[in-house]
């Protein structure tokens, strides 16, 4: 399944303990489909569909008003592709009780899966938005919120639910992993992709086949595509790394006895001699943004900047610089560039957020986006919201 399996995974009791809970579990007697539940629930976590079915239709004949048994068979259906019949069990059990959460979640997968993304959002918000819930299911909420935005290729708002899943609850290994999906296929930005993998790997049981899959191939892979992009930088395969370091002492020493542009020069030589020298490319832009005020040299500034946030991404003040001098220089679409990959770095950057909004705002088409990324801001000065 798409979704956390935690939805209506309930909590397992010794079978010589279920006639004293029935009606906690199933809100019925012993007589009258609590032993058909407790059944179909072992049968389904063991894969067992047609016996689940089974089980859990003789609930529902039982005692027909069991949501429970009800939602049960939706997610029989859903895993049997039977979209329509999911949909039905999902519709008598929202009949039944559609305030319930785990109604909700499983009526929003279902809707998921039959492409009726305006309800299945619908669903979902209404979880994340119950304040009166649980952090960890507001959390499932937000991750449903996102995976339908990214159903819809809205990549910013799928973002940024993942990140408010992640706020409430961060063991939520379902906005994690699709985080990662987001960041790899949608922004391309396979360092911050890489990290979202690894945490969901931590995360989620080790034995399942989404985790299998990330171990063997997306990790993997993602660490052969970080590693091509730096062997193919320029200048790479003339590396070298003690004239590099010679050069960066020299322009180290010019400013601090304010010879800046003696400084920019020896910063160019340093990173002429080795091109993924992150503090040559850093101390380059800042010595261009110091000596030379024209737009050509602010220019040269910032070019070198933006070769410096290449080299180390994870480097937010390197962003956030980069990013204000866009600003100033009018490259909007670049500055907003810059934010959005100083947010992957840093999600909870207000200085970060503040700029991307900005930047949104002055291109053509991301007003939406704008305002979600507010929303989310502003979500930060709440406790957990």
């Amino acid at each position: 399944m798409w979704y956390n399996t935690a939805v209506m995974k309930k909590t397992t009791i010794p079978f010589a303990a279920l006639a004293a809970f029935a009606s906690i579990l199933a809100g019925c007697s012993p007589s009258d489909g609590t032993e058909e539940l407790a059944l179909g629930q072992k049968a389904y976590e063991a894969h067992d569909l047609k016996k689940a079915e089974k089980l859990f239709a003789d609930c529902v004949r039982l005692s027909p008003g069991n949501a429970d048994a009800m939602l049960y068979l939706a997610r029989v259906k859903l895993d049997a592709g039977e979209i329509e019949e999911a949909k039905s069990w999902a519709s008598k059990a929202e009949a039944v009780a559609g305030g319930d959460v785990d109604v909700k979640l499983v009526a929003a997968q279902v809707a998921w899966h039959a492409k009726d993304y305006d309800r299945s959002a619908e669903l979902f918000r209404s979880v994340a938005d119950d304040a009166g819930l649980a952090p960890e299911l507001r959390a499932q909420g937000w991750a449903g919120v996102g995976i339908v935005e990214m159903a819809k290729e809205r990549h910013h708002l799928a973002r940024i639910a993942f990140l408010r899943a992640i706020r409430l609850d961060r063991r939520s290994a379902s906005a994690w992993y699709h985080l990662g999906l987001v960041y790899r296929d949608a922004f391309g930005y396979y360092e911050a992709a890489l990290e979202q993998f690894e945490i969901f790997v931590r995360l989620e049981a080790s034995a399942s086949t989404r985790v299998q899959k990330a171990l063997r191939a997306t990790i993997p892979s993602l660490k052969e595509q970080i590693a091509r992009e730096a062997a193919n930088r320029p200048g790479v395969s003339r590396r070298d790394s003690a004239a590099s370091a010679a050069a960066l002492a020299k322009a180290e020493a010019a400013w601090r006895k304010g010879n800046l542009r003696n400084a920019r020069d020896a910063y160019a030589e340093a990173l002429k001699a080795d091109s993924l020298s992150y503090p040559a490319a850093l101390g380059l832009a800042r010595a261009w943004a110091k000596t030379d005020s024209t737009k050509a040299g602010q220019t040269r500034a910032f070019e070198n900047y933006k070769v410096a946030c290449t080299l180390r991404p994870g480097a937010i003040s390197t962003f956030l610089a980069t990013g204000e001098l866009a600003a100033r220089l009018g490259y909007h679409a670049q500055a907003a560039e810059i934010f959005s990959r100083a947010v992957a770095a840093s999600p909870t950057s207000t200085q970060a957020i503040d700029g991307l909004i900005r930047a949104l705002q002055r291109t053509g088409g991301h007003k939406a986006d704008a305002a979600a990324y507010q929303r989310y801001r502003e979500s930060l000065a709440a406790k957990r919201n």
